[in-house]
């Protein structure tokens, strides 16, 4: 059984947020990025998903032959342990799952990991096994879903989303951005808007930083940051797509003179004030969980290193908007 761990005192995770300095801002259309650089913590060695699956170290498949959707099984028959980045995206079996929260697999490791379905109309196989989609979910559906597994934890002591909220966000980007799929697969967006997504990652390049602060139409909505500029420079381009993707759904004026980095450094002093919920990760170390009226987030702390924190402002959707935009797609 998880235990809560409340802190309001600073731990790894809100030292690790207090020394988050600003770095380069890049602005493209309606989408702005804010470098981030913090501590470097010494590197813990460890293979991304791409990797492990290539490799033939990982193995994921459903849990059995009638599948579980808030489920998978994986196998890591390596010696290195394999990251799992919150929203990574895997492809194939019965349905595309992205992964519930941030996990570091443990090497010979065997087990379930939680997941959230974001292909709504398919339940049969078209693979065995999943692969690396290559696709992080966009904030608007980490966001939702960050806040759900938050909850889950607090109430039930389980990484389940809410499953219903992600479909329902899936379905808005199919809307927002004139996009249609036989099983209403996110991944289907990502391949029909490519050219497009292309365009916008190309003005983001690497810049030597341990993460990024995004901005669509002027607004913050969200980050990812990582241990050290080495780790992230591993998800940089994958990180990025997912927010372009954002940023092409949101087909907004770009509100000129925000103060990006005002708004940057109250995001983060916000996210420090939070009252943390530590709870132990489904693989090494510690899922701190971060939730108030604004913001939804966590971070992953391993042998006192923090490995990867993602955070989203709260996007606020009126209900009738998104059964309106569920039918129209659904007619």
């Amino acid at each position: 059984m998880f235990k809560n761990i409340r802190s309001d005192k600073m731990s790894i995770a809100k030292d690790y947020l207090s020394s988050i300095e600003l770095g380069e801002i890049t602005t493209y259309k309606n989408m702005t990025t804010v470098g981030l650089n913090g501590l470097n913590f010494p590197e813990i060695e460890y293979l991304t998903l791409n990797e492990g699956i290539n490799k033939g170290n990982v193995t994921i498949t459903e849990i059995d032959e009638l599948g579980s959707v808030p489920s998978l099984n994986i196998i890591n028959n390596g010696d290195l342990p394999v990251l799992f980045i919150d929203g990574e995206e895997l492809k194939g079996a019965k349905q595309n799952r992205v992964l519930n929260t941030t996990i570091l697999i443990p090497e010979y490791f065997k087990g379930e990991i939680p997941v959230s379905c974001t292909e709504e109309g398919r339940w049969s196989y078209d693979s065995p096994n999943f692969t690396d989609a290559e696709t992080i979910a966009p904030s608007r559906i980490r966001e939702s879903k960050s806040e759900s597994v938050s909850a889950s934890l607090n109430d039930y002591n389980s990484y389940e989303s809410n499953q219903g909220a992600v479909w329902n966000r899936v379905t808005n980007l199919f809307c927002s951005l004139s996009t249609d799929s036989p099983t209403n697969a996110m991944n289907d967006i990502f391949e029909a808007k490519k050219d497009n997504l292309d365009d916008y990652i190309k003005e983001f390049p690497f810049h030597n930083q341990n993460g990024i602060l995004v901005f669509i139409n002027g607004k913050l909505r969200g980050m990812d940051i990582l241990s050290s500029e080495n780790s992230y420079g591993k998800y940089h381009e994958k990180i990025i797509k997912s927010y372009c993707l954002d940023a092409l759904a949101d087909k907004q004026e770009y509100e000129e003179n925000t103060d990006f980095i005002k708004k940057s450094n109250n995001f983060i002093n916000e996210i420090v004030t939070i009252s943390m919920i530590k709870k132990p990760s489904i693989g090494y170390g510690y899922d701190c969980r971060f939730v108030n009226e604004n913001i939804a987030g966590a971070i992953l702390v391993h042998e006192g290193s923090v490995i990867h924190g993602a955070f989203f402002k709260k996007i606020r959707e009126k209900e009738e908007e998104r059964e309106s935009l569920k039918s129209i797609i659904f007619s």
